[in-house]
């Protein structure tokens, strides 16, 4: 039953997964390759659902109130175990990582308060830093925050990307911008050889092109001599 379970969550069935949940209770507490409903529900991009699911859960752990952005759970499961800031998830994931992720600006920065540390990489093949999942999330804001709170612009996930490729290939003028202004490096080519501008390009992301082309030409436009 499980299976039906989880895979009604996947497909964002929310009635079913109400029936089933009547059927049997602890199905909330199930998990499928070490993963909670409320966070199955996150990851497959069903925020009402994950909401839902949260509200039925009796008590939420780190990972799953930082997943759904909920910062009072955060406050008080921290108040009690300061350590669990900086633990890693059955997935490879510690608690900033996913408010990164999933766009939770005021859990994200709540936790960088609390001493989650910004510049770790998830402990799985995607060697993700909180920077990387803000950028690949689309959330501006909270990349923003992490430079502002010492985030490392250059770092390097799976394959050799950094944010600023990841920034282009999306077409985040935003975060293309608060990146270069942080110091990263245009010209860091990804294991494939990609430069981030070969990324913009791929993608047809013309403001980005012209920002990316723009600020490499300033890079290697000799400095005037006055006099």
């Amino acid at each position: 039953m499980s299976k039906a379970f989880f895979d009604a969550i996947r497909e964002g069935n929310r009635k079913e997964v109400e029936r089933m949940l009547l059927l049997d209770g602890s199905l909330i507490h199930a998990k499928t390759h070490g993963l909670s409903p409320v966070l199955v529900a996150a990851y497959s991009l069903e925020a009402q659902l994950a909401e839902f699911l949260a509200d039925k859960a009796v008590a939420l752990n780190i990972f799953e109130a930082a997943a759904t952005g909920r910062t009072t759970h955060l406050i008080r499961l921290l108040a009690r175990t300061p350590d669990l800031v900086n633990t890693f998830a059955d997935d490879g994931f510690q608690p900033l990582g996913l408010a990164c992720f999933f766009g939770h600006a005021d859990a994200a920065e709540y936790l960088v308060r609390a001493g989650a540390q910004v510049n770790t990489s998830s402990n799985n093949e995607l060697m993700a830093t909180p920077l990387q999942s803000a950028v690949a999330g689309g959330h501006v804001a909270i990349v923003k925050m992490l430079l502002k709170n010492g985030a490392q612009p250059n770092v390097r996930e799976r394959g050799g990307f950094t944010p600023l490729h990841a920034a282009a290939q999306n077409g985040d003028i935003e975060s293309i911008q608060a990146l270069i202004l942080h110091g990263a490096d245009l010209h860091t080519k990804a294991s494939n050889g990609k430069l981030p501008v070969d990324l913009a390009e791929e993608k047809g992301h013309t403001r980005a092109i012209e920002i990316l082309k723009r600020e490499i030409t300033k890079r290697f436009r000799p400095s005037s001599s006055s006099g």
